[in-house]
């Protein structure tokens, strides 16, 4: 009977051999499944980066989405005339206004636009617009003569010189506008142009974030205007209808101001790009 209890307290006081080994397996086991839940997680936000970094290669982060501004931001145009290289400019800053294009002129009684002036040419044969077109994801016209571009998403504008449609059919797939226009300066540099003769000239031009119409206030040549912007730092500029094209903008709430000469029979096809005053959230 003592020689049993012996052997008892033998058995309480070492570890059995095969329920150390199920224990050690279940220690095992559940080790590695939390690592195999740990990898699954770092491995699919990983993907989930990857694909989102992918999905808009394009479209640069400033114009993804709109900023609320700030309480105090007011839409306005600013006029100013300046001279470079004997070329005289009138040069009208765009301070809190959002893009668009349209097929119709805005009535000036809608206060909330404040410039609005003609975008893409239109052929005198056909009367068709010229070079490719989208308006809220519709492509209206065909065409990549004109290799410059400007690309409106969300009321932001991004302008370019390619022959490339990535931009624009992100603008067909996501219901944005999208013309195209002769790049006048890109990246800083002049582009070169074939269209001769000199005119009133017109352009949407880009220095860092800000943008601006610039109108000539004689008739120049497109090179010399090309070289008054550059000169003058503009980064981007891209050619607009000019001439005597009709234009008009808003100083004030009460105060419109006419340029060109207006057409009470406009061509088929006329287009403009629009400027209204950004919500304020």
């Amino acid at each position: 009977m003592r020689r049993d209890e012996e052997d008892e307290v033998q058995v309480l006081g070492t570890a059995p051999k095969n329920g150390g080994r199920k224990a050690l397996w279940r220690l095992i086991a559940i080790a590695t499944g939390v690592l195999l839940i740990v990898l699954c997680v770092i491995y699919l936000s990983v993907n989930k980066e990857e694909v989102t970094s992918e999905s808009l290669p394009e479209i640069p982060a400033s114009i993804q989405q709109e900023n609320p501004l700030p309480a105090d931001s007011l839409p306005e145009v600013r006029a100013q005339a300046d001279s470079i290289n004997d070329v005289v400019l009138t040069i009208f800053a765009l301070k809190n206004l959002k893009a668009e294009l349209a097929m119709q002129m805005p009535e000036q009684t809608d206060t909330s636009v404040y410039f609005v002036l003609q975008a893409a040419d239109i052929r005198k044969d056909n009367k068709q617009i010229v070079g490719d077109f989208v308006l809220r994801g519709k492509q209206l016209s065909r065409g990549k003569r004109k290799t410059g571009y400007c690309a409106i998403i969300q009321g932001n504008i991004t302008l370019g010189n390619t022959i490339n449609d990535d931009m624009k059919a992100y603008s067909i797939a996501n219901g944005c506008d999208f013309f195209r226009q002769y790049p006048l300066v890109m990246n800083g540099e002049i582009q070169e142009n074939r269209l001769k003769g000199k005119a009133i000239r017109r352009a949407l031009a880009q220095q860092n974030q800000d943008f601006y119409i610039i109108e000539t206030q004689n008739r120049e040549s497109m090179y010399d205007f090309s070289e008054a912007l550059c000169d003058m730092g503009f980064t981007n500029a891209l050619y607009l209808v000019g001439g005597s094209s009709y234009a008009w903008w808003r100083e004030d709430a009460a105060t419109v101001n006419e340029l060109g000469v207006y057409n009470q029979n406009p061509l088929p096809n006329t287009n403009y790009l629009v400027f209204r005053a950004m919500k304020i959230n």
